[in-house]
């Protein structure tokens, strides 16, 4: 570049800097700076090969922008929105079939909850899909980050007959999970000792208005664990991170969340080992 500078003067820019975007600007400039005609054959000849020799340098550093903005996403998937493509994990109609809408009696609400409710039916709560849908593509995004990040994820449900789903889901990814069949009382205060011995980075609660389940998710804001809870018309939000509005009594709603908890978590593990074996190899590649 001092010698474009040296023979055009002042019509180029100072040198870029690191940036790509300023490197194809600097670049282009050069280009338009030696466009003019030249006065003699030799002249015309040397100003034709400069230009050559920016078009392919232009190309060279946009292609190397395009690689550096590939390789960022895929290191920090936290810089695209939907990274893991969580929204493929579950449909609008797999909600309604599984019973997600369904929420309690308009005499046990909690008023918290107005804004996710879509109307009443039969003197029931009607919840708005719409609103679930979205609330739980943002709790399986932030779920896939924290799996990805290879943090620990606890699963929580204090109901005896949801137990072997929520075992399942676990087990299928390697998650911790908490029972109340296997930990009846174990949340109770004073004995938290578990809780700081095995802090999770992440809490899924299915029985947010169990008691138990309760004073966990008290202890995970004390300790500032972010939690995700299903919402349903009577439960209290106050104590959760991020709400799934939803259906907390029905099997075929538990088994939908759980099941895709645990496949947004496998596609996380996932893309974390492709990662890692990449990096294997380029080590590989630059030890021979």
């Amino acid at each position: 570049s001092s010698g474009i500078n040296a023979e055009y003067g002042s019509e180029l820019p100072s040198s870029p800097n690191n940036s790509t975007e300023s490197a194809v600007t600097f670049v282009k400039a050069a280009e338009d700076a030696v466009t003019e005609e030249a006065d003699t054959p030799k002249e015309e000849a040397s100003r034709q090969k400069m230009l050559d020799n920016l078009d392919g340098l232009l190309g060279l550093v946009q292609s190397h922008h395009t690689a550096l903005r590939h390789e960022t996403t895929r290191i920090r998937p936290i810089a695209r929105e939907d990274f893991f493509n969580v929204k493929s994990l579950f449909t609008l109609r797999e909600l309604f079939e599984s019973r997600v809408h369904l929420g309690h009696h308009i005499g046990c609400w909690h008023e918290a909850n107005s804004q996710y409710l879509y109307g009443t039916r039969n003197n029931m709560h009607i919840i708005n899909l719409a609103s679930t849908e979205q609330h739980l593509w943002r709790a399986l995004n932030v779920l896939s980050h924290v799996s990805y990040s290879q943090g620990s994820v606890l699963f929580v449900n204090n109901k005896p007959g949801y137990e072997p789903i929520i075992k399942e889901a676990a087990r299928s990814c390697g998650a911790r999970h908490f029972t109340k069949l296997t930990r009846l009382g174990f949340y109770d205060e004073p004995d938290l000792s578990w809780f700081h011995e095995n802090k999770p980075d992440l809490v899924i609660c299915s029985s947010v208005n169990n008691p138990l389940s309760q004073k966990l998710l008290l202890t995970c804001n004390k300790y500032l664990v972010p939690t995700i809870g299903i919402l349903d018309s009577d439960v209290d939000p106050t104590n959760l991170t991020y709400v799934i509005p939803g259906n907390d009594d029905s099997t075929q709603s538990i088994l939908l969340y759980h099941r895709v908890f645990a496949k947004a978590i496998l596609r996380a593990q996932a893309a974390r080992s492709a990662l890692q074996f990449s990096n294997d190899e380029n080590a590989t590649h630059r030890v021979r």
